[in-house]
């Protein structure tokens, strides 16, 4: 019996000291986290740890997660893993950061302060904003978990917006009329591209003239475009700009002219690792879009006029985020030259359907189909922007116009080249028309152009943030090949697709209901049977072209449907065959075992 007393009384001084434990201790303990998944998901970057150290004034993160109806369950755990991540941001931050996670009830006065705020809750709010005193709020309108590996990035931006004091300022030198000049030889004042209108919103813009020999020193991050155009103080001030560690991003046309007149720019683009063969653009038989050449007429195929969807981007760069497609007007290709020492990535490539022609045969448009025809034939991908970092010499050692070169090397460059200015350009940018016929901006390449200036000018602690790997699946044969029948379904159905709309158009005009003055019904109006006929012809023509792409598809996908239904139980019964004939010899041997 007293034994059975001190074994109690013993259990009771345990508990008591381990709840004495919880209560006192663990408060006062070193919170140690583990993280276990394959690509340490939930563990921050050393960047973002330097960035949250060197924040100097507190602020406020208020996560939305609101419920909804529709919401998946594939975004409910997005959800919380960006809960997850963002305490792991919180508790790294040492007290700047203070976290709020709010699940908004429907008419509440959170869900009210979020949609003034302009996060986005048409399927439920999904957003992060972040606030700190006397400072404008920042915002994630909403998370996108097709965009899972950019997070940390995207977070950490918003930290970083949130903290600055203002604006970073981005130098702007062209050689050409694109920012409300006045032309010197009419005198009439040319309006500045929409597409600026959108850099000036999130950057300070300032413009240095064409003939510039010396580039600020405040300025830290350089956007040029047509440099070819640019005398040759202005190239060798932006050599020296890259030499000393500034940041540029450059866009450059293939057709810039003679020869003589871009000796300098392959000079410098040489200098970089790069060149840009000149009067060369390039044609896509899969990725060109079908425009208008000749007003009246009914659109061709460009081949020079490229839509780029996702494929056609690099997946893991920070220039590419949120990007869906860009548009592009003859743009030219970079080629990477042999013995350089920097580091070439490429940002956005064409199909294996490419290939570059003279400049002049884009200005006819009976070339158009051959050239498109030859492009299939000797097609290989090219490189139409590319990043590029590492070491480099100056392009100008000796003197240029007086100056001499400071700098004649550099340990690390790094530039941003893109062989095309036409995306800039509000014929390009604003070539898309609505559903009201108002011309409609395409964002992919506005976003393209901000993400990549807002990459070079952030700091190294943010700049260093790389995208995480993607935990999803690599896709399988299947899906490559509905993907690649989707594809060839597009490029040769794009024509058929809008001459359908047009007829329909027309035919919908013409199909009214008679009156009852109308001496002939509407049916014997010829023009309207032709109409009918050819409606009836193009969609029957899509329907061909639709089961001729996806034959394959449909080949393998009946395949696995026989495999899966006749040879797996097939199998599967033969091996409950052979285990039962196998059972039934050892229960009952033949009459010859006793032999």
């Amino acid at each position: 019996m007293r034994n059975l007393i001190n074994f109690g009384v013993t259990l009771s001084v345990i508990a008591l000291l381990f709840l004495a434990f919880n209560l006192v201790w663990v408060l006062k303990l070193p919170n140690y986290r583990l993280d276990l998944s394959e690509k340490k998901i939930h563990t921050l970057s050393p960047s973002t740890d330097a960035l949250l150290a060197a924040l100097e004034t507190p602020m406020d993160l208020y996560f939305f997660n609101g419920s909804h109806p529709r919401k998946s369950d594939a975004l409910n755990n997005h959800g919380e893993y960006i809960a997850l991540l963002l305490k792991a941001y919180e508790s790294a931050s040492k007290g700047n950061v203070t976290l709020h996670l709010i699940d908004p009830a429907p008419f509440s006065e959170d869900e009210y302060k979020a949609e003034l705020l302009g996060l986005d809750s048409q399927q439920g709010l999904f957003g992060l904003i972040g606030t700190r005193a006397n400072h404008e709020p920042q915002k994630i309108e909403r998370f996108d978990p097709a965009q899972a590996s950019f997070l940390e990035y995207e977070i950490s931006r918003l930290i970083h917006n949130v903290a600055r004091e203002e604006q970073p300022t981005i130098g702007l030198i062209y050689g050409l009329a694109m920012d409300g000049n006045l032309n010197g030889r009419t005198q009439e004042a040319t309006p500045p591209w929409q597409l600026f209108k959108e850099i000036r919103s999130q950057f300070n813009l300032m413009t240095l003239g064409s003939d510039t020999s010396r580039i600020p020193a405040h300025i830290k991050t350089l956007m040029v475009v047509q440099p070819s155009r640019l005398p040759e103080q202005a190239l060798f001030a932006i050599d020296q700009f890259v030499l000393a560690g500034g940041k540029l991003m450059m866009f450059v046309d293939p057709l810039n002219g003679s020869t003589a007149d871009t000796t300098g720019l392959q000079t410098l683009l040489a200098a970089w690792g790069v060149q840009m063969p000149a009067n060369k653009v390039l044609a896509d038989n899969l990725y060109a879009t079908p425009v208008v050449v000749t007003s009246g007429q009914p659109p061709v195929r460009h081949p020079g006029a490229l839509t780029l969807p996702r494929e056609a981007m690099a997946q893991q760069d920070v220039s590419t985020w949120g990007v869906d497609s860009v548009t592009l007007l003859n743009p030219g290709t970079l080629v990477p030259l042999k013995k350089s020492r920097t580091t070439f990535t490429p940002l956005l490539q064409s199909s294996g359907q490419a290939s570059t022609f003279d400049g002049m045969r884009f200005t006819q448009p009976d070339e158009f189909a051959s050239m498109i025809g030859e492009a299939v034939s000797r097609g290989r991908p090219n490189v139409i922007a590319a990043r590029i970092e590492g070491p480099a010499y100056s392009a100008f050692p000796d003197a240029s116009n007086g100056q001499k070169a400071t700098l004649q090397k550099a340990t690390n460059i790094h530039v941003v080249v893109v062989a095309d200015i036409d995306m800039l350009s509000d014929r390009v940018w604003l070539a898309a028309r609505n559903a009201n016929g108002q011309k409609a901006r395409r964002p992919g390449n506005a976003r393209f152009v901000l993400n990549t200036l807002d990459n070079l000018a952030a700091p190294d602690t943010l700049s260093a943030i790389s995208p995480r790997a993607s935990d999803r699946q690599q896709p399988g044969l299947l899906d490559r090949l509905r993907h690649e029948a989707a594809q060839s379904y597009r490029k040769k159905a794009a024509l058929m697709e809008q001459r359908l709309a047009q007829t329909e158009k027309e035919w919908r005009l013409l199909n009214t209901p008679p009156s009852m003055l109308e001496t002939q019904a509407i049916s014997s109006n010829t023009l309207l049977q032709a109409l009918n006929k050819e409606r009836l012809r193009l969609r029957m023509e899509l329907h061909t072209l639709e089961k001729e792409a996806y034959k394959s598809v449909r080949r393998l996908e009946l395949a696995v449907v026989v495999l899966t239904t006749i040879t797996v139980p097939l199998i599967v019964s033969l091996l409950g065959l052979g285990i039962f004939i196998s059972r039934r010899r050892r229960q009952h041997p033949p009459a010859a075992a006793f032999y």
